[in-house]
């Protein structure tokens, strides 16, 4: 009954899925990964792509046992968890939304899909390398000072985007000799 809109849908869950993925902390990467991946899922099901049905019940389980683990651990520890879950969720969400583009597309590309989320996996895992740094740095400070509860102003650190340098011309006339 719903077929003809599988692509319209697919589309559109691709398309504003992206916007999301914009650098953020590790914490908010694995949320958005967690999103993004059962979301993901359900589209992939929805498009006819050979999933399990109840792979997104079985992952919210696995996912809310993982964010609990994360918080149980020590505050410089806690990046490195994440950023562990982020990858492995966002990956898993761009392999997803490649199935379900191929599956709506015939399959033709299906095995590129785990090059796609192995991929998507590793960038994200690399976005997240200051931000660990930063708690592993944090973690020696306190161990040499000796002081388990020292704040650490970088733990706060937070991934901006580079700013993008805008490109000025130049003529000729405007170069004057000293």
């Amino acid at each position: 009954m719903y077929a003809e809109y599988r692509k319209v849908v697919v589309a559109a869950v691709l398309f504003f899925g992206a916007c999301e993925a914009l650098a953020q902390e590790a914490k908010a990467q694995a949320e958005t990964g967690a999103l993004a991946d059962g979301v993901s899922s359900m589209v992939g099901i929805a498009a006819g792509a050979p999933l399990n049905p109840l792979l997104p019940v079985f992952g919210a389980a696995l996912k809310a046992a993982a964010f609990q683990h994360a918080e149980s651990l020590p505050e410089t520890e806690r990046p490195r968890a994440y950023a562990m879950a982020a990858a492995g969720w966002q990956g898993s969400a761009a392999g997803n939304a490649c199935v379900a583009v191929s599956a709506v597309s015939g399959g033709a590309f299906l095995p590129a899909c785990i090059v796609v989320g192995v991929a998507w996996g590793w960038n994200t895992w690399n976005a997240s390398e200051g931000e660990r740094r930063d708690a592993q740095r944090c973690a020696v400070l306190r161990a040499s000072a000796g002081n388990p509860k020292l704040r650490c102003a970088s733990m706060r650190h937070r991934i901006e985007l580079a700013a993008a340098s805008t490109p000025t011309f130049i003529a000729a006339q405007d170069l004057v000799a000293p």
